[in-house]
């Protein structure tokens, strides 16, 4: 349909100029205007099909580039093309009118362009900050709001599906406010509809947690809008969302804590809290402990605490498979978890 409707109006164009140069041209004016007009209408035809295709493909790329483009993007581009061509043409139409002949208009034509096509550009690219200048951010949570100072934490899909996020919640450890993208949450929804039982089980959890989460007193459940299309992956748009609202982060991923970090957003790693939520051991101290396996070294044994820190004893290989006291001589972290090291209790009281 666009290519016979753009074809009919160079049709006719072409129609009316053959009669026109055809009137003029010929002895007889009747029989050179109808020749004129005919010769226009064929010519007509076929440039305007020809016109009318290049024309589409040309109006089908600008549609692709503007579907891709986010709608603020759109907008402002549009309103900065507009406002830079008439400020070009008011300057410049003057000009042309002073200048002799008529060959300065198609360099007003050209400059007019080049300033739509800048200030398109130019705006588009700032779209976001000019909407924001003029109170009209499209992130009005990013944009207009900081959370920080108001005790939030924006959860990732890790520590949702965690069982161990309602405890420490309902203990009264978490802020009082917690944020989950939308992102995030259809993630997890991805998780629990997911053809693996494990993982299957890990989003179903991770969405009870956040319903008794929303039910729980003192505690909120907001769930983002924002959306950051620069950004592919979730861990990108979560430690830029974080970044923008001023926020912590929730995490049991250490690779996400990690890069998190390095951007200047605090995290708080449940798989950390456990590990410092563990009871102390102090050196002296006598534990009562099964031996279960070899250690890396020659004669170590290896035992494993009620809450699951790894004990080594030196000089207990032979005892392996039996529950002796061990003293502890000391502990250290690790990536890993806790290490302690220890020595029979017998072998430190002789």
């Amino acid at each position: 349909m666009f290519v016979e409707i753009t074809r009919l109006f160079i049709v006719l164009g072409a129609t009316a100029s053959g009669f026109a140069i055809g009137r003029s041209a010929f002895t007889q004016p009747d029989t050179g205007a109808i020749v004129g007009a005919v010769l226009g209408a064929l010519i007509g035809y076929v440039v305007g099909g020809l016109v009318g295709r290049l024309l589409r493909k040309a109006v089908k790329s600008v549609e692709d580039e503007v579907r891709k483009a986010p709608p603020a993007q759109v907008l402002v581009g549009t309103v900065g093309a507009a406002l830079a061509g008439f400020v070009v043409a008011l300057l410049l139409v003057p000009v042309a009118l002073l200048l002799p002949g008529n060959w300065g208009w198609p360099l007003v034509g050209m400059l007019v362009w080049l300033g739509v096509y800048g200030g398109y550009s130019i705006a588009g690219h700032k779209s976001e900050e000019l909407l924001a200048l003029a109170g009209m951010s499209t992130r009005p949570l990013v944009q207009a709001s900081r959370y920080g100072a108001e005790g939030g934490a924006l959860l990732d899909t890790s520590a949702i599906a965690d069982g161990r996020l309602l405890g420490i919640a309902t203990a009264g450890f978490l802020r009082p406010d917690l944020f989950v993208p939308r992102f995030v949450l259809d993630e997890v929804q991805a998780m629990a509809d997911a053809h693996d039982l494990a993982r299957r089980r890990r989003g179903r959890v991770g969405l009870e947690t956040l319903d008794t989460l929303r039910r729980t007193a003192g505690t909120k459940v907001h769930i983002l809008d924002d959306e950051l299309p620069q950004f592919t992956e979730v861990d990108s748009k979560l430690v830029a969302l974080a970044k923008r609202l001023d926020l912590p982060l929730i995490t049991v991923d250490s690779g996400l804590q990690g890069v998190a970090e390095l951007q200047g957003v605090s995290c708080m790693n449940l798989n950390r809290l456990a590990d410092l939520m563990k009871p102390a051991l102090i050196p002296g101290e006598v534990l009562r402990l099964a031996l279960t396996r070899n250690g890396k070294e020659d004669g170590q044994a290896v035992g494993y605490t009620d809450d699951g820190s790894m004990v080594v004893v030196n000089h207990a290989a032979d005892l392996i498979g039996e529950e002796v006291d061990v003293t502890i001589s000391g502990t250290t972290q690790t990536s890993a978890g806790r290490m302690i090291f220890g020595t029979l209790a017998s072998s430190a009281s002789e």
